[in-house]
């Protein structure tokens, strides 16, 4: 179901052709002086801030003309490929488009520009173009209002032909609407960022090199965070729990909690996309396979019986684990996982052996090896390993079980487990637990013992993986993220820790299958 968005657009798009006999493209050079002040120009290519696509497009430098190091393009189609320019900048702009040009570029390439009107209204305006000429020019589509909440330029495959994204540059027109603070134009060190903004956030308006650090790790430089009217001491200037580098990088507003909105429709909010690092306008970017989405109700009451108010909730315990994913698995000798070597011989001398004998080894230096080989085993998955023999007194005391598995690190592991074959016969006796990281696992025991050493079978139970927890602070959204998760199936379970340490009681488990 798809969540109402906090955005309500209050009128609808309008459409205007302009081809090469309606707007001239223009050098920015040749440009007049803006109406006040001196000019401000931000450009916005496929590297910068800002700019971001939706469904495929590739990378050239196929043909010359273009802004920046490269330009995308995309094969015609019917708008499913769309590219982004945004900038939460509230002044007038003269907005210009850069493309490069072939006779296969499409001739009525549709620019899409989110502006306000005379009312303040949020409107756009469709400029189409013809991009088989005029390649490696500036080409002005209009001059509009921008605004902090939808100030932005696309353009889509929606097209006879290729279409280019290559960068937008948004000349200020140098005009102050009346309800608009006037900028401060004093900048002492030529860094971009008006000396009074700069001194107001505690940096310093004598050093330039300031504009290009990010003091609070949002990913936004200082002075994008003054061209997006967002705090640079901040990470998270709306407080939705999204940091800003990430809201501007995928169209969204840094200035507006939308935290709880579902901007493309698929069910996720913004916050949760946040989390599962997939794309928010975009409903085919979806959780990957080996991620687990988890909601859950922030509890009301005590163990006591006492209310819990929500804002006494200092954070969340999540534990999970993967629970067993296998069947018990025996393996006998006459298993064809089963091999010797250097001697030893089957037996049927003493009862209480799994299936129709037993392999018996002469006490010996090591010379003869019994082996079991398991494969199909579940990475990341605990295993319990155990082995079985017949007894007399003239078995080994000193019979040695080795088991050899890779590690979670990627490294060969070899556990070893020593056992006395004179008693505990016609039972299964523990060897050790192991967490494999491979699907395969060797178990060997040979004659360097001081008596007959019998190699029966082995036996292995998916016991499950380590319980794991994470500590989630709380916010509105009550939703976490669990990614790289092995195959199999895992439990979940929570509970809320309040803010004078005292542990609530766990949620009941939830199990979800990771193909």
């Amino acid at each position: 179901m798809v969540k109402p968005n906090t955005v309500v657009l209050l009128s609808i798009a309008g459409s205007m052709i302009a081809g090469c006999a309606t707007r001239v493209p223009v050098d920015i050079e040749d440009l007049p002086p803006t109406a006040a002040g001196s000019a401000s120009e931000h450009i916005i290519d496929r590297d910068d801030i800002g700019f971001y696509t939706t469904g495929n497009w590739n990378i050239s430098t196929a043909i010359q003309g273009f802004e920046g190091q490269d330009y995308l393009i995309s094969d015609p189609g019917t708008g499913e490929n769309v590219a982004t320019w945004n900038l939460n900048i509230i002044r007038t702009f003269d907005v210009y488009a850069k493309w490069t040009s072939t006779s296969r570029r499409g001739s009525n390439v549709k620019f899409i520009v989110h502006h306000l009107d005379s009312n303040n209204n949020l409107v756009t305006e469709t400029v189409t173009v013809d991009q088989r000429e005029n390649g490696g020019q500036w080409f002005k589509l209009g001059t509009y209002r921008m605004s902090t909440l939808t100030g932005r330029v696309t353009v889509s495959n929606d097209a006879d032909g290729w279409v280019v994204a290559d960068a937008i540059l948004f000349q200020e027109t140098g005009v102050t609407e009346p309800e608009e603070e006037p900028t401060t134009t004093d900048d002492t060190d030529g860094d971009g960022i008006p000396d009074e903004w700069e001194i107001q956030y505690g940096l310093d308006p004598n050093d330039p090199s300031d504009a290009e650090l990010d003091a609070d790790g949002d990913g936004l430089s200082n002075k994008d965070e003054y061209l997006l009217l967002t705090d640079p001491t901040n990470p998270d200037t709306d407080g939705d729990y999204i940091p800003d580098g990430f809201e501007v990088a995928y169209g969204l507003d840094p200035t507006l909690d939308d935290g709880a909105s579902d901007s493309d429709g698929d069910g996720l909010t913004n916050y949760q996309e946040y989390l599962a690092d997939t794309d928010p306008n975009d409903s085919n970017s979806v959780l990957p396979a080996n991620s687990v989405l988890l909601t859950w109700e922030a509890p009301t009451q005590r163990t006591d019986g006492s209310t819990l108010e929500e804002g006494e909730i200092a954070q969340y315990e999540l534990a999970y684990g993967q629970t067993s994913t296998s069947e018990e698995r025996i393996i006998d000798n006459s298993s064809t996982a089963f091999s010797s070597y250097g001697g030893g011989r089957t037996s049927t001398g003493y009862g209480g052996y799994i299936g129709d004998n037993y392999f018996i080894m002469d006490p010996g230096s090591g010379e003869v090896t019994a082996q079991w080989q398991v494969y199909e085993l579940s990475p990341q998955t605990s295993y319990n390993l155990s082995a079985h023999w017949v007894s007399s007194d003239l078995r080994a005391s000193n019979a040695t079980y080795r088991y050899t598995y890779i590690d979670s690190n990627g490294q060969q592991v070899t556990g070893t487990a020593t056992v006395d074959q004179r008693s505990d016969g016609g039972t299964w006796q523990p060897l050790g637990s192991f967490v494999t990281s491979d699907t395969s696992l060797v178990v060997e025991i040979n004659n360097d013992a001081d008596g007959y050493v019998v190699a029966d079978a082995i036996k292995l139970d998916g016991a499950g993986g380590d319980e794991q927890t994470v500590f989630v602070e709380p916010t509105p959204y009550n939703s976490y993220v669990i990614h790289d998760l092995a195959p199999g199936e895992w439990q979940f379970r929570i509970r809320a820790i309040d803010t004078d340490g005292l542990e609530g009681e766990y949620s009941e488990i939830g199990v979800r299958t990771i193909e």
